[in-house]
């Protein structure tokens, strides 16, 4: 597989490090926009990783699939949201990253219920819900367009450094390398934490629905009715707010890929 990097047109505040697999926006909270460097395919996955954070702003990461080509060289907005979602409509599907689950309580989600049941006091009571299943399986390990890894390489890992620094130090780059383990008390807007996009063809074949992966765990549909085949979809990111670098996760096959005996 290729390695995924960042296209070369990005916000002004965005500069692109370590061979443009590493967004570091510069400046400000705003004008952080940047994009896949190609679009994705179905169930391809685009994983990127916070590396640091700063201080003294508001609001988080916000990630999502957009079918503005960035080749196109448009001049870019201050944010992705509102201002680039908005630019033409039905062109972007973006969402930000909170503090809390992000999870999308939509159709799926919600309870469904079967015929009514009536305890013996005469009170209405559903049936129990069907729990939702994730797109990516419950095994070990996971299958997408990049191949075949195990499901540990979603989640979120412990920085072995302080990745918080506000000083010029901030523009380096931090080894991928310099990880711990995976540790489930990092929140999805903290260092550590690891965010991806995919997309998956409906069973009607002419649209699809985005999934949002968060920590190895797949928070839902969060947009449907996806035309995919009417431009192609690339991934879009802004380093927005506390979020100061992300780096993406390479989900090679040369890397993660195991053999099943």
């Amino acid at each position: 597989m290729p390695i995924y990097r960042f296209h070369s047109h990005h916000g002004t505040n965005i500069r692109l490090l370590d061979d443009r697999t590493v967004a570091f926006r510069e400046s400000s909270f705003a004008h952080g926009i940047g994009f896949s460097d190609r679009p994705l395919h179905p169930m391809e996955l685009f994983l990127v990783e916070i590396e640091k954070t700063e201080r003294g702003w508001s609001g988080h990461l916000r990630i999502g699939l957009t079918q503005h080509c960035p080749d196109d060289q448009m001049q870019l907005p201050q944010y992705a949201l509102p201002d680039l979602a908005n630019m033409l409509p039905n062109r972007s599907w973006i969402f930000a990253v909170t503090k809390s689950h992000n999870r999308y309580h939509d159709a799926l989600h919600l309870p469904t219920f079967d015929l009514p049941e009536y305890s013996p006091g005469n009170v209405l009571l559903p049936a129990p819900a069907r729990p939702y299943r994730s797109i990516l399986g419950d095994y070990d390990y996971v299958y997408t367009y990049q191949g075949l890894f195990h499901r540990s390489v979603l989640k979120s890992v412990s920085r072995s450094r302080d990745a918080n620094s506000d000083d010029e130090a901030a523009a380096s780059v931090s080894s991928p390398d310099s990880v711990g383990p995976s540790d489930d008390s990092v929140l999805p807007t903290d260092v550590g934490s690891r965010i991806g996009i995919l997309y998956v063809v409906t069973g009607d074949g002419e649209t699809a629905e985005m999934h949002f992966i968060l920590n190895g765990e797949d928070q839902g549909p969060c947009a449907r009715g996806i035309p995919y085949k009417t431009a192609p979809l690339y991934a879009v990111v802004d380093v927005y707010g506390t979020t100061k670098q992300i780096r993406i996760v390479q989900l090679s096959c040369g890397l993660y890929i195991c053999t099943l005996f």
